[in-house]
């Protein structure tokens, strides 16, 4: 018997309370901003889709991407340490499903555009950040480690992209990649937009 799946639907089960963007329970406020990225499905995707976009065109080409990126981050999370109250998850699932459609179609840009496209995703990613329950030092911590979080994730996903882009069927893979990463985008707009109540 496949143990996995039981403890799979066990969890599923299990009520929780939920909060947007709240730390994690009982790690440190630095951990809680490391690990907060990959508890956002809005930002895990728009990391791996920039990523990707920029690993398929080449990391020595696009360095001026990177750089902006980091300091995108550090702009959008300077906005968020005074807790503006912005929702920016929307913004941050369409800019995810356009850089799947990028990838997915290997459009080629100027390194001026791919960092203008980075420096748009650093700073919704930044501004999205916040942690609605955390203040002070904590908070402080928190958005340090959500720094460190957001670039190691992007680093990842773009070393990946540059890695398998040598071979025409890797290239393939990635494109397959680049639709997933869009169509996910989409569906999870579609749902948002259909569950919201009637104005």
């Amino acid at each position: 018997m496949n143990y996995t799946v039981v403890w799979f639907w066990a969890l599923l089960m299990a009520p929780m309370s939920v909060l947007a963007h709240s730390p994690i329970e009982g790690i440190d406020s630095l951990y809680n901003g490391v690990l907060h990225p990959l508890f956002v499905p809005a930002h895990l995707l728009l990391l791996i889709a920039l990523g990707l976009f920029i690993g398929q065109r080449g990391s020595n080409e696009n360095q001026l991407a990177i750089f902006v990126f980091l300091g995108a981050i550090l702009v959008g999370l300077t906005v968020a340490w005074f807790d503006v109250g912005l929702q920016l998850e929307s913004a941050l699932l369409v800019v995810a499903a356009v850089l799947g459609l990028m990838i997915a179609s290997k459009l080629a840009l100027a390194p001026t555009w791919c960092a203008l496209i980075a420096a748009t995703a650093g700073l919704l990613l930044g501004i999205d950040s916040a942690q609605e329950s955390l203040t002070g030092k904590e908070k402080l911590a928190s958005l340090f480690g959500t720094t460190v979080g957001i670039y190691l994730l992007f680093l990842y996903a773009m070393v990946f992209g540059e890695y398998f882009n040598k071979r025409h069927w890797q290239q393939i893979g990635l494109r397959i990649i680049g639709s997933w990463v869009a169509a996910s985008g989409l569906l999870v707009l579609a749902l948002s937009f259909v569950s919201r109540p009637p104005l």
